[in-house]
């Protein structure tokens, strides 16, 4: 019984991975608006220099 007890201790839930998750979440999130205006500026220097 006390092993069944000391392994459902270590068992990852819902919520404790999301709490875990949040942080990159939000990395991601500036990353992608980072690479989007990235594109952006390389796509208007091209566009600037054959039009």
């Amino acid at each position: 019984m006390k092993v069944i007890a000391k392994s459902q201790d270590s068992l990852v839930t819902q919520q404790g991975l999301e709490v875990a998750l949040t942080p990159l979440r939000t990395d991601l999130a500036v990353l992608k608006w980072m690479m989007g205006l990235m594109i952006a500026g390389v796509m208007s220097l091209v566009l600037k220099t054959f039009f």
